[in-house]
């Protein structure tokens, strides 16, 4: 249909009369409406798509959340910094007469339109001479998500590249069989070298070609650049005591499990905590960066209220609900059943209400400690928040092009956003 100016102010009109009735909408809300709004936000956040930091889905996703904070109440003050950003016009492995299409990995690391050229070389272990090669690692069979440099995959790469790889193709073999884009740290490429991700299913061509030492052309051209990405601080003051509310917002392609699920909630977080804490001041932040470490969240952290007047930290983490699957005849059917494959993390102040709260759902019922680097909550509690927690979570399709809405489903949410909830009321004293 074509949209002409009037039918557009029609549209602008009604959006702005649901905004003004949504107190009436939640006071009188049902399940069944529940569900439906949150299946709204996911299908929204689906379709601004690739959810890069910096890109055109970020940015989009970045002014969705800010209206709706400030349309909830909160004041919202944005800020950007610099996040890495690759222009593509060429990322591809030739050997002979094949060529397949690889991934970079992000901070990306360019070849030049020519290329790097070199004699394949499989890599078993962290050992070997590699000068010279195009090292070909092949992971095991796993989900991963990202590189560290002193620890697994993270470090069998910065070994290939101490070893003197001209470039490395890294094989994220996985539940899918897509590639599997891997966080790192954002200041700088991983390692000096191209490094490019190859799909498992695309793969076999060059392990064979790398096991005969064949010889190859890795192209990694583009325009690996910054851009700014923004940050969302939103507050509602009202008091001393502080209910802080976080969720990262940038992701790797539309991400739809593994951040829409975060966002949808959050959303429904952010406009009940300000109707449930009437003496309560609340904090919330939105950031960019999650892919590099969680810069995003570092750039703005010195914002956040005292530890000492903050009851509550809850950090929505990352595919807080994904559909599960299973795998038949070679391929993977969808269920109507949450994946299992996330946990509950909190600070030793945070466990005895979170354990309550989550009790019953699936990978959820024992709370873990805070884990270093497994998500962001690490980067509060190591600054004394006391009591805090998150879910995070690995469904099958997190970090690849394939993580879209057939991986959700709101109902699946509902109690997840419940146990959120529950924690919160009963940490702040509710």
């Amino acid at each position: 249909m074509t949209m002409t100016r009037r039918t557009v102010l029609q549209t602008i009109a009604a959006g702005a009369g649901v905004s003004a009735l949504g107190g009436l909408v939640r006071a009188q809300d049902t399940p069944d409406a529940l569900v439906a709004r949150m299946r709204a936000d996911l299908e929204r956040h689906a379709g601004f798509g690739s959810k890069f930091s910096a890109g055109p889905g970020d940015l989009a996703t970045a002014d969705w959340i800010a209206d709706r904070l400030r349309r909830g109440g909160y004041t919202v003050a944005r800020s950007t910094f610099e996040a890495p950003f690759f222009v593509k016009r060429t990322t591809r492995v030739t050997i002979g007469g094949t060529s397949v299409e690889v991934m970079p990995q992000a901070p990306v690391a360019t070849t030049g339109r020519d290329g790097v050229t070199g004699r394949l070389a499989l890599v078993e272990g962290e050992g070997g001479d590699l000068r010279g090669r195009l090292a070909v690692i092949v992971l095991a069979s796993g989900r991963h998500a990202a590189l560290f440099p002193d620890r697994g995959i993270g470090r069998t790469v910065t070994a290939a590249a101490n070893a003197g790889a001209h470039a490395i193709i890294i094989v994220t073999t996985g539940p899918t069989g897509e590639a599997i884009a891997l966080n790192a740290p954002e200041h700088q490429p991983f390692v000096k070298v191209p490094v490019a991700i190859l799909a498992p299913r695309q793969a076999a061509p060059v392990v064979d070609a790398a096991r005969t030492g064949a010889t190859a052309t890795l192209i990694v051209d583009g325009e690996a650049t910054h851009r700014p990405s923004p940050n969302l601080v939103a507050r509602v003051v009202r008091g001393d005591r502080w209910i802080v509310i976080s969720t990262p917002r940038s992701g790797w392609f539309d991400c739809v499990g593994e951040r829409g699920t975060g966002t949808t909630v959050f959303l429904e977080l952010t406009d009940w905590a300000v109707r449930r804490f009437p003496n309560h001041s609340l904090f919330v932040m939105n950031t960019g960066g999650h892919e590099y470490f969680f810069a995003g969240s570092h750039k703005v952290l010195h914002e956040a209220p005292p530890p000492d007047r903050t009851v509550v930290w809850a950090h929505v983490g990352a595919t807080l609900a994904a559909r599960d699957a299973e795998e038949r005849d070679g391929t993977l059917r969808m269920l109507d059943t949450a994946d299992p494959q996330r946990s509950l993390m909190t600070s030793d102040a945070a466990r005895a209400a979170a354990s309550r709260a989550f009790a019953g759902l699936s990978g959820l019922t024992e709370p873990v400690p805070v884990r270093p680097s497994a998500g962001e909550l690490s980067t509060f509690t190591d600054r004394g928040y006391a009591a805090a927690f998150a879910v995070l979570g690995l469904h099958r399709w997190l970090h690849t092009v394939q993580d879209t809405i057939e991986r959700v489903d709101a109902r699946l949410l509902v109690p997840v956003l419940r146990a959120h909830q529950g924690t919160i009321e009963t940490l702040a004293g509710g």
